[in-house]
């Protein structure tokens, strides 16, 4: 393409300037509560050992990317701006159990960018939650070989995992743990890191059936801990 067509294609649209500061004030707004100090970077996956992140996470997104991004332009409209803060709310739930301090902070940001921009003429066009607990659909096959795991399953597993009460976590690493040690790392001395991507057949096999044996009444995977 030659210099005198880039010239003649159309400059995609950029917020007007009212429109940037009103996005920028938000951004501002939110910055300064209590509960965003974990959502003003990106997610450090790598340093916090949190090796399924961005098989969970296809769109990480933070206050100071959606802040450089209105400053450069990025934007064309408010509903994208929007679109994008609440994207931070949303992968925190989508990777954090429901319930979790984490996953009520989450809540509570996304509380306040509602209100925020109801109060100020922002029209927010919230992308719409995915509901925690869904109608069973197919289960992805565990294996096309008799010793490969699919990506898909092992993306389901982690995620089903990542939900589950405390009592089947604290199963699934004790058969991790007993089973296939190579797939458990210890990142200090109250946590550890399953690796989905180290876990043998056989115990895979086991977590995948573990996850998705018992239901209560309203379908939630729940197990009733030993004594």
């Amino acid at each position: 393409m030659d210099p005198q067509s880039k010239q003649d294609m159309p400059k995609k649209k950029s917020l007007a300037k009212e429109d940037s500061k009103k996005c920028l004030d938000l951004i501002k707004h939110l910055e300064k509560q209590n509960d965003a100090f974990l959502f003003l970077k990106p997610v450090d996956y790598k340093a916090s050992g949190l090796d399924d992140y961005p098989l969970i996470i296809k769109r990480p997104m933070d206050l100071s990317t959606v802040k450089k991004k209105i400053k450069s332009e990025k934007y064309s409209s408010i509903k994208e701006v929007l679109a994008d803060v609440n994207l931070i709310w949303e992968n925190c739930k989508t990777y954090n159990q429901a319930g979790s301090p984490i996953y009520l902070q989450a809540e509570h940001m996304e509380s306040k960018t509602k209100k925020y921009s109801e109060k100020h003429g922002l029209i927010s066009n919230r992308p719409q939650k995915r509901p925690r607990e869904e109608t069973p659909a197919p289960q992805p096959e565990v294996s096309t070989s008799p010793e490969i795991i699919s990506f898909e399953a092992k993306v389901d597993l982690a995620e089903k995992v990542r939900k589950s009460p405390n009592d089947i976590l604290a199963e699934v690493v004790r058969i991790v743990e007993n089973q296939c040690r190579k797939a458990l790392e210890e990142l200090d001395s109250e946590r550890v890191q399953i690796k989905v991507d180290n876990l043998d057949k056989p115990t895979f096999e086991r977590l995948w059936g573990l996850v998705n044996s018992q239901r209560d009444d309203d379908g939630k995977t729940v197990k009733k801990a030993k004594h």
